[in-house]
């Protein structure tokens, strides 16, 4: 079920445009359209959008696994290739997830690409006490 990217999310990452896609097996897709202003001087997406990508699929997957707000404790990235066309998709999986911590495997592809892979990261947070935001 597509989530409507208005309704979550911070406003910066709205202002991205980022769109969530969660699964009953408990992954999250994070999904970009590619912009010009997000493109570096070799035209290829800006790696600090990339790692961003990677940090909200991760987190994301992670709350929804641990049923709480999250926080990024530690993040891991390796970039293997360019993202050039887009839409972009970040894939968050949930590897372990611990009363005070979650582990997330996240994986970045460039759908127009032929879902070239573009990055691998973990992401580590630390659970939260359970909050109703404002």
């Amino acid at each position: 079920m597509a989530a409507d990217a208005r309704r979550i999310g911070t406003p910066f990452q709205q202002s991205l445009g980022l769109r969530w896609t969660m699964d009953d097996g408990g992954s999250v897709a994070v999904e970009l359209g590619m912009r010009d202003d997000l493109r570096g001087p070799a035209g290829s997406l800006e790696g600090g959008v990339v790692s961003t990508l990677a940090d909200v699929a991760g987190a994301s997957a992670a709350a929804l696994a641990v049923g709480s707000l999250v926080a990024t404790e530690h993040i891991s990235i390796s970039f293997l290739a360019p993202g050039r066309v887009g839409p972009i998709r970040a894939t968050g999986v949930p590897l372990r997830v611990g009363r005070q911590d979650a582990v997330a495997e996240v994986r970045i592809v460039d759908a127009g690409k032929g879902d070239r892979l573009m990055a691998v990261a973990l992401v580590t947070v630390r659970v939260l006490a359970e909050r109703r935001p404002d």
